[in-house]
Parts: C-alpha cells; sequence; structure tokens
C-alpha cells in the first residue's frame, strides 16, 4: 500500500513537472511572436503630410511615433514614388530597420500658396503610436 502512494507521488510530480515546462514553452511562443504595433498585419495606419509642387518634404519620424518605444534613427521613408514637381497625391511606405512597417504617409502635393488656409492644428500634431492599448 505504501509502494503505490509513493509511486503515485512520483507520477503526480512528473506530471507537475511537465505541466511547469508546458507553460514555460507557451509563455515563451507568446512573447516570441509579439510585434510591435507597426508590423502589426491587422492594422494600417495612415498619417497626413502636405507640401507645395516643387518642396521636398522632410518626412520625420518624431512627427509619428513615440520615442519611449521607438529609435528614430531606425526609421526611414521611401519616397522613391514620389513626384515633387507634380501635383497629386503619394503613399509613402515607412520603413523600421529596413523593414516596411503598415504606416504609410499620406502626401498631398499641391498648390498650398495660392489657397487660402486656417490656421490649425496639423492632423498628426498630437499623434503618436505607442503600443498602449
Amino acid at each position: 500500500m505504501e509502494y503505490s502512494k509513493r509511486k503515485q507521488g512520483v507520477r503526480f510530480a512528473i506530471f507537475g513537472v511537465f505541466l511547469l515546462v508546458a507553460a514555460i514553452l507557451v509563455l515563451f511562443q507568446v512573447f516570441r511572436t509579439r510585434t510591435k504595433p507597426i508590423f502589426d498585419e491587422k492594422v494600417t495606419t495612415t498619417f497626413y503630410a502636405k507640401t507645395s509642387v516643387g518642396t521636398v518634404l522632410e518626412l520625420k519620424p518624431e512627427n509619428y511615433f513615440s520615442p519611449e518605444i521607438y529609435d528614430y534613427k531606425k526609421f526611414s521613408f521611401d519616397v522613391s514614388r514620389c513626384d515633387w514637381n507634380t501635383a497629386g497625391s503619394y503613399r509613402v511606405p515607412v520603413l523600421y530597420e529596413g523593414h516596411e512597417t503598415n504606416c504609410v504617409v499620406q502626401v498631398q502635393v499641391g498648390d498650398l500658396a495660392g489657397k487660402e488656409e486656417k490656421e490649425t492644428e496639423t492632423i498628426n500634431g498630437n499623434t503618436a503610436i505607442t503600443g498602449i492599448n
């Protein structure tokens, strides 16, 4: 009888170790596959910017992203498809460490000097991707 209880105790101990290892593996997988918000494939973020014809727009990551999470030096903007001398709307992909993110900047190139515009805060004036829900 005592041998049976001891054998059962060993089985419970082995089962407990197995469960602990399984829980650690699951947690490791969850945290390993967790991505930064800019790489979340389920969400697309569009920022907006305007410039006049002939003026090359200098896009800066500090206008769009939080410094607590992202290193601004790792951002780049692919402006190769923008024609600064032709009025129109252009989508500029945002790259982080050379990888395309889910963010784009919609650049409107047009005649801004001829239009009367009222002074308002920019569309993205207080926007930053933080990763905090």
